[in-house]
């Protein structure tokens, strides 16, 4: 099945769902960093940490993951419950309905009378819209990672990774197999609303991003399959691993012409910033997470607060919220610096 990206017209906020990178607009990306800090301040104290858990402890949420995952799951089921959030899971579906012969739009429009909230990841591109366009308006929905298609919590924690270290006049190279790397379709057009960014897409033949995503890109950019004469010009670089869980492509792929080792790592700037969604197979050598310039388990670390931040804007609590709150603002006085 081909994949598109749809243009997304971008409403103000973020509402009752996260489904595409393409919906946010760059005024609800920076509010959306701002509560991250916010949250991750305050949880820094055990008063502030009961604070920020009685938020939500009314709302109950339904992990439904389709396709395997530790790190997305884990990192949502932890989001939730640090805003006292009460989960459930499906990660089996032999053990459903599903296996009598159910499908898979009745069964999650069974559960979803069960809780506020889905987090969704699946195998399917399509399935996660299917949900979108059948769930009441009413139902939070937060695509997960969907097929080869989109992951868009991960650009939000990319966007926040790169926000803590500047926008202003950047570079990135996204490297690897970006024709089935759904985190780079997400990121890029969520970078593409950033002024002065330029992006270079490195991949061999059969593995570079595809035309519906360079069709919506608002920058400039560059493709090419030359890692190393573009490892000098940029200020993030961004490894991606083999995605072949979907399957093989014809084209041969030399693992050797695309990764970060001891042998290159200072073609890159001394004030370089070296991400990876994770998990990583050999594209960053394990040498390479002393260097100061790896930030990818910064980068994993950022992912669980801003999925507690995006989970608690769904909600309509924002910063501003907080700041108002007498609760705040008490805890605010005795314990926080």
């Amino acid at each position: 099945m081909s994949v598109t990206a749809e243009k997304v017209k971008e409403e103000p906020g973020i509402g009752t769902r996260c489904i595409r990178s393409q919906q946010f607009d760059l005024d609800t990306l920076y509010k959306l960093c701002e509560l991250t800090d916010k949250i991750r301040n305050i949880c820094q104290t055990k008063e502030g940490s009961n604070y920020i858990s009685s938020l939500l402890n009314d709302k109950r949420a339904m992990l439904y993951f389709k396709q395997p995952s530790t790190r997305t799951f884990l990192s949502f089921q932890n989001a939730c419950h640090i805003l006292g959030i009460k989960c459930s899971e499906i990660r089996d579906i032999s053990t459903s309905s599903f296996m009598k012969g159910e499908t898979e739009l009745d069964g999650v429009k069974t559960f979803s009378q069960y809780v506020d909230l889905i987090i969704m990841r699946h195998t399917s591109t399509d399935f996660v819209n299917l949900i979108d366009s059948n769930l009441n308006n009413n139902m939070r929905i937060i695509n997960a990672g969907s097929g080869t298609d989109q992951h868009p919590t991960q650009a939000l924690l990319d966007f926040y990774t790169i926000y803590k270290y500047g926008f202003k006049n950047k570079k990135i190279a996204f490297v690897g197999d970006l024709n089935r790397g759904r985190t780079v379709r997400s990121l890029a057009l969520m970078l593409s609303k950033i002024d002065g960014m330029k992006l270079y897409f490195i991949a061999p033949n059969g593995y570079q991003i595809k035309s519906d995503i360079l069709e919506q890109l608002e920058v400039p950019y560059e493709l090419t399959d030359d890692l190393e004469s573009i490892m000098p010009l940029v200020d993030y670089i961004y490894m991606t691993r083999l995605q072949d869980e979907y399957g093989g492509i014809e084209e041969t792929w030399d693992p050797d012409a695309y990764k970060i080792d001891l042998n290159n790592v200072n073609r890159l700037k001394n004030n370089a910033i070296i991400l990876h969604p994770l998990p990583r197979r050999d594209e960053i050598a394990v040498e390479i997470d002393n260097d100061p310039r790896a930030k990818y388990w910064e980068q994993t670390a950022n992912g669980l607060w801003v999925r507690v931040a995006l989970i608690a804007s769904m909600f309509n609590i924002s910063a501003d919220d907080i700041d108002k709150s007498k609760d705040y603002n008490k805890i605010k006085r005795l314990y926080l610096k």
